[in-house]
């Protein structure tokens, strides 16, 4: 897998499926959005594309609250380029790039830098300033500008839906067996 450390020195791609989040852990939901976002690309003969950021929104935008990283960056660029992912991008989340709204982020760095074809969005995606990109209007705007969104259903285990915030209240609470289970792989503290 191809990392670019922010959208500066990207080189051209072909035919970008494109992916965004944080995807802090690589669980059994993000695997599966993933292998769709690899699948999609290979029968649009593009490229997948993992837009994620660094440090975690939260740790900036909540440096007081009791959040904590299922696993580092590298870990999770390993677990990315583990499902077949071609090229991530690590967008240096700063307090400035936190105020941007979700219509400059599509235009500016999906469209403009990445030439983006697809997007691909798990369940209950947002974007920009205050999450305020919901599905709908991220949907209009890429519409605008001939980006097909693509929905992942949510994924579940055992009934339960599968989210980072719920793997971080297993592992507080040390339960690994269903941590394991959530990530599908063996959890290293």
């Amino acid at each position: 897998m191809r990392i670019f450390r922010g959208f500066e020195d990207i080189v051209p791609l072909t035919r970008p499926v494109v992916a965004i989040g944080s995807f802090d852990g690589v669980h059994l939901g993000h695997q599966r959005i993933l292998r769709y976002l690899c699948d999609t690309a290979a029968s649009h003969q593009g490229q997948s594309v993992v837009v994620t950021f660094a440090p975690h929104p939260q740790q900036l935008l909540n440096p007081d609250s009791d959040f904590f990283l299922i696993n580092d960056l590298e870990r999770n660029l390993e677990l990315i380029a583990d499902q077949g992912v071609d090229v991530a991008v690590v967008v240096p989340f700063t307090r400035d790039f936190s105020q941007i709204t979700y219509v400059e982020f599509i235009e500016r760095y999906l469209i403009g830098c990445l030439h983006a074809s697809m997007l691909v969005m798990g369940p209950n995606h947002a974007l920009g300033h205050n999450r305020e990109g919901d599905r709908s209007r991220i949907e209009a705007v890429c519409q605008r500008h001939h980006v097909k969104v693509v929905d992942i259903p949510e994924f579940l285990v055992n009934d339960a839906e599968v989210h980072s915030s719920t793997i971080r209240k297993m592992i507080q609470s040390k339960q690994f067996d269903k941590v394991d289970e959530m990530l599908g792989y063996h959890y290293e503290s």
